[in-house]
């Protein structure tokens, strides 16, 4: 790997690993795990979206290189683990923390691709996986399909689309650094709390009349 020349800037950054870890651990509480099993699910879900982003675009992950990450992740984990009888029913909160951290690691994701100069598309890519993939990983850790992939789930990855065209927007308007986050972080995270609320979600695949069920084997 090549030396990282772009830092995501610690104000966006560490809010990202933290509402992230909350969300993490705050599964692992409702799902009652033991001490290590909430701290280990929070650490997972707190830093892995950074992870896959700096992986994707040839960076040594910035977790590895300074540890406010991990202590930002474990503090995190340990205030859920503090306060488990207290939010382990809290799906709204749940909720809330998952939202805010699909947009926060979506501009994460796209600020550092366009800042090493790649395109507007690459960088929608890279946005859309960072933030989806810290939440795939928890749910696969607690034996649960992800989020994206559940059959009538409330819009998930098409929120953090929408804040993503909505960064690049701003970004093309020539907003400043701080109201192009807080736009893209804002209109995902609307988004998905509306979808939730009123229960929005995408159709499903066109039914073509007369059709048959293909058969095992491709028949």
């Amino acid at each position: 790997m090549v030396p990282d020349p772009v830092q995501v800037p610690l104000w966006l950054d560490l809010p990202a690993v933290v509402v992230s870890a909350l969300g993490g651990a705050l599964v692992g509480a409702r799902r009652h795990f033991d001490l290590f099993g909430i701290i280990g699910l929070g650490l997972v879900t707190g830093l892995s979206g950074g992870l896959i982003r700096d992986i994707l675009l040839n960076q040594l992950p910035v977790a590895l290189k300074s540890p406010w990450y991990i202590v930002a992740a474990l503090t995190a984990s340990l205030v859920i683990v503090l306060s488990a009888r207290l939010v382990d029913r809290a799906l709204v909160l749940l909720v809330v923390l998952d939202a805010a951290a699909l947009g926060l690691y979506g501009v994460t994701g796209i600020n550092k691709t366009l800042a090493l100069g790649l395109g507007m598309w690459p960088a929608v890519l890279v946005g859309l996986i960072a933030a989806l993939g810290g939440g795939a990983l928890r749910d696969i850790s607690t034996a649960n399909p992800p989020e994206i992939f559940r059959k009538g789930g409330q819009l998930y990855a098409t929120a953090v689309f929408a804040g993503l065209i909505a960064y690049l927007i701003a970004w093309n308007l020539g907003a400043s650094e701080i109201e192009t986050a807080v736009i893209g972080t804002a209109v995902t995270f609307i988004v998905r709390i509306l979808a939730w609320r009123f229960n929005w979600v995408l159709p499903g695949p066109l039914q073509v009349p007369g059709g048959s069920t293909p058969r095992a084997g491709g028949e």
